[in-house]
This record gives C-alpha cells, structure tokens and sequence, in this order.
C-alpha cells in the first residue's frame, strides 16, 4: 500500500476552521486524511450500537463519557467519526455549547445536507468540506515517484483515485482491477446502507445501463423497460432514482454544449467497471480474460483527462456529441467554448488519425486546439494548429499551478 499525499484536499481545508463537517460517500479516505491533518486531537468512532470507540485511550465508552470529556479538555480538537449514530440530543448540545474545537465526520450524505438546511439546528455553526475520490492532480504526482512509463502512470492514476484500491498497489493494474468483485458490491451496499435505503433492482439497472453506454436518460429508461424494471418507458419513472443516486455521488451528470440535454456518468471508473463487466462477462459470477478486463480503459481515461483540464483551466465542462461531431474534452468559460481536446491513447498515432483530428478540430474557431497522448513520440506527424500535450507536459503543467500558488 502506498499513502498518497492529498494536496488538494489540504490546501482547501487550510482555508477553514473548526467548527468543521467533513462528508462524503464511503471508502473516499476522511478518516485518514482528517487524522493525518489534525494528529494532536482526540478522536471518537460512533459504532453502530452507539458504542463510542476512543481511540487516544484505546477504550469504548458511552455518549455521557464522551460529552464529558469535550467539555473538560476545550483546547483539544475533537474529531467525531460517524456521529450521525449518536443520539437527537447531541445537535442541541452542538447549538447550546457552539464549541469551536470540534470536526465532525459522516458518510451519510442526506444528514450532511440536513444539517447545512434551513430548520437545522446548528444552521451556521459548521463550514463543511466534501471528500470525494482523490484529485488528478495528485493522484498522478504521487504515482509519478513509483511508475515512470508514462501510458501505465495514467491508467493506475485513473482507478487509483479510488483510495480502497490503494491497498493492492504493485504497479500492475489487472491486479488490482481483479479486487473489484469484492470491494464494488460491498461498497455499493455500505453506501445505500448507510443512506437507510434498499439497494433495488432500479437503481442497479440504472448502474448497469450507464456502465454499457447508455447516457441519456431516455436510453436508460428504454434498457430498464426491456429488463422489466419499470411498466413504461418513460424517464419520468426512472428520473427520482437517478437524482438519488447523483446525490449518493455514485452518478454524475455532464450538459451538452448549448442544448439542454444532460449525459449522465457513474461518477467511480472502479464501480463503473465493475457493472459493465458484470453486465457483459458476468464478472460477479466467472473468471474473464485479462482482455475484457481493459476494454473499458480508454473511455475511463477520457473522463479521467476531462475532468483534470477542467480543474487545470479553471472551466466547466460540457459535452459535443452529434452524429457528424464528436469532441472529447470541452472546455467553457462564461458559456464561451475555450478549449477543445481529443485524445489519442495508443502507442502510435498515424499521420491519418492526426489529419482527421485537424479536420475536425479547424471548425472550432479563436479557441485552443489540444491533442492529448501519452508521449510525443507516439504521434507520427505534428497537427497544424493544434497543441500536443503528453503526459510530461501534463505533470509540468500540474507542478507549475501547484508551485505559483504557493507563492
């Protein structure tokens, strides 16, 4: 296992101070990276029987102890795990006290939203911070010290962001992808678990529709009718469960550049991974060649990469997907297109690939042309107009933000 430094996530909660609600889906690294950035503090794991775990003395307690304990030690940072589990009455100890020593922790994503709500009673006491999966960024500067070939630095980078994988880093990434048929279902179900919700046979149709390609809801709507799952195929049947899953962080959604149509996205490549081999292979079920296993990569690379330019350049991102023009990365600021990119990921691009993503790259006009692809070497012949960026250029760029904003 490798302990990946999470820049990102550290400069942002350095703009914050305690009172502090740290939330985010299960298996996303709070625990750790809360412990890490906060080591002199006293730290209390809710369990399920509403035991109280504290680990500084390594003993379980009950909630009066632990209350007892944050009133008698003020100048020490409190860092409460899981406290959804405690009972009613800690919310009006929380607005009574209003204590400024204190972080709380939860995966439970409708409570963290309650909390921040209008009828809350600790409305305007806490600032809250969002763990998601590990930024690209650094993600990819902390493989960068253990895999130097840039094509396979991607490709683990891209499934690494998920931190339960982390544990069976070795630098070969079917490997690791083997993992998935253990950890993705129990995840899954510790998400909906933790959510007090069923895992149905909806909303896994709906995992499994967008893992095969279907990314409109009217696609999923129509794979779900044929599989029975719903009486008409309509998206108002599926719409209430797609919007739950987004508020899970298991789906995201993408607008279509100038038209309202959104495409939809499971938000994890592991978990989308996953379902789309299960759906096709019967993963959960068989052993399945190393080939299937990677079939699926270069589309997960793509988002990888979409969502990383979005975060370099500072844009929102949006899709362009038409029957006679498609564009892999989309980059908009102030509705202006800015930025538009395709990616190669091979280990050669023809001199026909390369005329083809000019052609298509020219209609886009006083906005910057990108080719993205592993190494320079890989491209037989330079684009007009268009700017290649391989992976060294890409970490560069990374280290050159990261180091003018500490300046």
């Amino acid at each position: 296992m490798i302990i990946v430094e999470r820049s990102t996530d550290k400069n942002e909660m350095k703009k914050l101070k305690p009172p502090l609600l740290i939330y985010g889906r299960r298996k996303t690294g709070k625990t750790f990276f809360v412990k890490s950035l906060f080591g002199d503090s006293y730290y209390f794991f809710v369990k399920r029987d509403r035991s109280i775990y504290f680990e500084n003395r390594n003993e379980v307690i009950n909630y009066r102890e632990m209350i007892r304990i944050m009133e008698e030690f003020k100048e020490k940072m409190m860092i409460v795990d899981e406290f959804h589990r405690l009972p009613g009455d800690f919310l009006d100890w929380l607005h009574i006290r209003a204590p400024t020593n204190i972080l709380l922790i939860t995966s439970t994503l409708h409570l963290a939203k309650k909390l921040i709500g209008k009828h809350s009673p600790v409305l305007g006491l806490f600032l809250e911070y969002q763990m998601t999966l590990i930024d690209e960024r650094d993600i990819l500067i902390n493989l960068e010290k253990h895999i130097k070939e840039p094509k396979r630095l991607v490709e683990m980078a891209t499934y690494l962001r998920e931190p339960i994988l982390l544990r069976w880093f070795n630098k070969d990434l079917l490997s690791v992808l083997k993992h998935l048929k253990l950890v993705v279902p129990a995840l899954v179900g510790e998400i909906f678990s933790e959510e007090d919700k069923e895992l149905s046979a909806r909303y896994e149709g709906i995992l499994r529709a967008l893992s095969t390609g279907k990314g409109t809801l009217s696609e999923v709507a129509s794979m779900l009718h044929s599989y029975n799952l719903i009486e008409k195929q309509d998206i108002a049947s599926i719409k209430p469960y797609v919007n739950t899953l987004i508020e899970l962080s298991l789906v995201k959604r993408i607008p279509e550049y100038f038209r309202k149509r959104f495409y939809y996205f499971i938000s994890s490549p592991m978990i989308d991974l996953y379902y789309y081999l299960d759906e096709k292979y019967n993963f959960s079920e068989a052993d399945i060649s190393d080939r299937c296993m990677i079939e699926k990569i270069p589309l997960h690379v793509e988002d990888f990469f979409r969502s990383l330019f979005s975060k370099l350049f500072r844009m929102r991102t949006f899709i362009i997907n038409k029957p006679e023009m498609e564009v892999d990365i989309v980059l908009v600021e102030f509705k202006k297109l800015k930025v538009v990119a395709e990616i190669k990921w091979k280990n050669n691009v023809s001199r026909s690939e390369i005329k083809r993503a000019e052609e298509k790259l020219k209609k886009f006009k006083d906005c910057k042309k990108i080719l993205i692809v592993p190494e320079i070497s890989v491209v037989e012949k330079e684009p007009k107009e268009i700017e290649i960026w391989d992976v060294k250029r890409i970490l560069e760029e990374i280290k050159r933000i990261q180091a003018s904003r500490l300046v």
